[in-house]
């Protein structure tokens, strides 16, 4: 004990402390297995930790990724990287190497090819905070290596130097959290050591190099240094790969001073070569921190668990969204960036292996991306479980996507796998019953996202929804594009739709019974509004049973002398509502808009069932509601029963946004306009009284919602399975959104 404590901690505490805590558990510092054995606490203990108690997570958009989900996407990346290296290999045999480590299927020049090319591969994360896939990556390099060549040999290197040498030659990466890096290095550090068996402990080595601290962002695109012969000239003849090995090693103080000098020197030169294209202070320049790479072309492999940060939160949005233009707008999450980045730093041919959140897939700054990648890239596949996320603690849905760095062609298809089970099982169940596969073409990906022409007949592209259409998509849905498109309408063919009122002020305009009471607030000044859908069992409301008013005054202040609603504007004045942002540039801050009322009501935000309310008199209603209005007035009640019907809910749920707490759904405005419903003149006549019967559940149908829906049916034609199809799609899908949400 320090001597200066030892009157202050008491021996007996420290034995507690050991006794009682740490020996109830078993440590270890192997965490070589892809399978959640929970048998000790390993290093993977120190990125769940950095995840949960380092970093703002939330800010920062830093997720832990499950030990399977890194495994499989290594995997991925590798079958990739071989596919493109050693191109004449049997896919089948890449596949039982690489996921069995099963060579067997192998000649010797095949197999020497592959040993080359394992040795040669250069693997990235540029986003690799505390190194769950630098870790993952070394660990299927040096059973790979181990399993090209299978049996024991007198001169086998040892593990110890078989994961140093994977170090060395093979994994780079990069992350803005010096924390991270520092944490990441270090699990590196514990998995040398836990295969060292000598009798004296190797030094560890320096992996300054390796790690790169910094904004990975933020610098130029370094792709053009793989094609400068100049800059290439400048990395080999300096040998700065060569010094970085030698720096990695060495223990020696004065001769790691030295190295650190010579490498310094080279990247100074190289980056007085690059010009005035110069990486911003506090940005990981690839071009000349990682220089070794690209004068090979570029890294083989980037896989990555990329940052989840919502657009209001990026501090450098605009520099960014210059930078980053052709993928991703203002509005793009800051993964998207990423997922440009990370193309740019692979070679010709190399593999992007990402998991991240899935709303690119469907949202409107998705399209951007969408776009990109089809443009430069082969999208191979995308991932999605439909019944559980993969990261317990983010409160998102994600996908993983494989993609080739290569000029594509419109055959090229990209396999949209939709995992119906727990992600280990669905992942080994190739085709099988826990996984749907849908292929589609880069032309048809392409065409699907190709907006209406403009008046001068010039179309672009407007992105389409991959994840609802291909992913979560059941098979009825496109059996009925393929069989009815023709019956079917995009709601702003046969509608106007606006997103309702914001006020500025909830607590000021929404009154209560009781608030009208206490102020006497006259009924000129109150309106009927709906603030949530569960304020209605039904699909019809009236507005006299809606529990609230809206304070609705449009005079003056002196017009109103000696009434209750000017003591209440006072009261709202002594409490400052007229200074809010939202309430000082209006004329009279106490006024909303005047409305028309709509007849139709939607809903923003839905759990299990979507409503569209058929309203008996004007009303006004909150911006979680959509107003609908007919373009004639006559197919009211009809257009009401086509965004009820059952295909209806169906195509919501594939149309709207998962990536909720809860399983819920949101639906944007340009969603709603996009909506296709059964075209309303096909539907028989809807007696208006059955929507005062029909019960909102979707999943248990009244009597009422069965013959409403039969009449949409009707007009589309559908058999008596078709029907049932229907039915099934909406529980199914449901069901998997709340699966998601709840798995942990």
């Amino acid at each position: 004990m320090d001597e200066r404590y030892k009157n202050s901690v008491p021996d007996a505490v420290f034995e507690r402390a050991l006794t009682g805590l740490f020996e109830r558990f078993n440590f270890t510092v192997t965490e070589s297995t892809p399978f959640d054995v929970e048998v000790a606490v390993d290093p993977e203990m120190l990125g769940k930790m950095f995840e949960e108690l380092v970093t703002g997570r939330h800010e920062s958009g830093a997720y832990y990724t499950p030990r399977a989900v890194v495994s499989f996407m290594c995997r991925e990346g590798l079958k990739g990287f071989l596919r493109n290296r050693v191109p004449d290999l049997d896919g089948a045999a890449l596949a039982r190497f690489v996921d069995g480590r099963d060579a067997s299927g192998f000649d010797l020049t095949a197999s020497a090819k592959i040993a080359q090319a394992i040795d040669e591969v250069a693997v990235v994360d540029p986003a690799c905070g505390s190194g769950a896939y630098l870790l993952g990556m070394m660990q299927e390099l040096v059973e790979l290596r181990a399993a090209v060549f299978p049996g024991a040999r007198q001169d086998a290197p040892s593990v110890y130097d078989l994961k140093l040498h994977v170090i060395e030659r093979n994994l780079y990466g990069a992350d803005k959290d010096p924390v991270a890096a520092n944490i990441a290095m270090l699990r590196l550090w514990l998995s040398l050591a836990v295969d060292y068996h000598g009798d004296k402990p190797e030094p560890l080595p320096n992996l300054d190099f390796k790690i790169a601290v910094g904004d990975t962002l933020a610098a130029p695109d370094p792709s053009a240094a793989a094609q400068d012969d100049m800059s290439i000239a400048l990395v080999r003849n300096s040998r700065i790969g060569e010094m970085k090995g030698a720096y990695m090693r060495e223990s020696d103080g004065a001769r790691k001073a030295a190295l650190r000098a010579r490498i310094a020197a080279a990247e100074s030169a190289l980056r007085e070569a690059l010009g005035d294209a110069a990486a911003p202070d506090g940005a990981v320049d690839w071009r000349v921190n990682f220089a070794e790479a690209f004068a090979n072309g570029g890294f083989d492999i980037a896989v990555a668990n990329p940052p989840y940060v919502r657009q209001e939160l990026i501090p450098n949005k605009d520099a960014l969204s210059k930078l980053y233009a052709a993928a991703a707008t203002k509005r793009s999450d800051l993964y998207c960036y990423f997922y440009a980045r990370a193309l740019q730093l692979l070679a010709d041919g190399g593999t992007h292996v990402f998991v991240c959140s899935n709303s690119w897939l469907d949202v409107g700054y998705g399209a951007k991306l969408q776009e990109y990648l089809l443009n430069n890239a082969r999208v191979r596949t995308v991932y999605e479980s439909a019944v559980e996320r993969q990261f317990s603690t983010a409160d998102i849905n994600t996908i993983i996507s494989v993609i080739e760095k290569s000029a594509p062609n419109d055959a090229d298809e990209t396999l949209f796998v939709s995992l119906r089970d727990e992600f280990e099982s669905a992942i080994a169940d190739a085709g099988g019953s826990m996984r749907r596969e849908v292929a589609k073409t880069r032309r048809e990906l392409r065409e699907a996202g190709m907006g209406a022409p403009n008046a001068r007949g010039v179309r672009k592209f407007v992105g389409d929804k991959w994840g609802g259409k291909y992913l979560r998509a059941p098979d009825i849905y496109h059996h009925i594009l393929r069989t009815r498109s023709d019956k079917l309408v995009r709601l702003d063919d046969v509608a106007n739709v606006r997103r309702g009122i914001t006020t500025g002020a909830n607590d000021f305009f929404y009154l209560t019974r009781e608030t009208i009471e206490e102020w006497g607030i006259e009924p000129e000044f109150q309106s009927p509004i709906m603030i949530t859908p569960q304020e209605s069992r039904s699909i019809a409301v009236s507005p006299e049973d809606l529990p609230y008013r809206m304070f609705t005054c449009r005079k003056d202040k002196r017009e109103i002398a000696g009434t209750g609603a000017l003591d209440y504007i006072e009261w709202g004045e002594s409490q400052r509502l007229h200074e809010r942002r939202t309430l000082s540039s209006r004329r009279r801050w106490y006024s909303v808009n005047e409305t028309e009322g709509a007849p139709i009501l939607l809903n923003k935000m839905i759990d299990n069932t979507s409503r569209a309310f058929l309203i008996k008199g004007a009303l006004y209603a909150n911006n979680v509601l959509y107003e609908i209005r007919p373009k004639q007035a006559s197919r009211v009640n009809l257009i009401c029963a086509a965004l009820n019907a059952t295909v209806c809910q169906m195509i919501i749920n594939l149309d709207g946004r998962t990536n909720f707490g809860g399983g819920m759904l949101e639906l944007a405005a340009y969603e709603v306009l996009g909506l296709h419903v059964v075209n309303p003149v096909l539907i028989g006549g809807i007696d208006e009284a059955i929507f005062s019967e029909i019960a909102c559940d979707v999943l248990n149908p009244s009597a009422a919602r069965r013959a409403l829906d039969d009449a949409v049916f009707d007009a589309l034609g559908l058999t008596r399975d078709e029907r049932g199809a229907v039915h099934e799609a909406v529980r199914e899908l449901v069901e998997n959104r709340r699966r998601r949400a709840e798995s942990v």
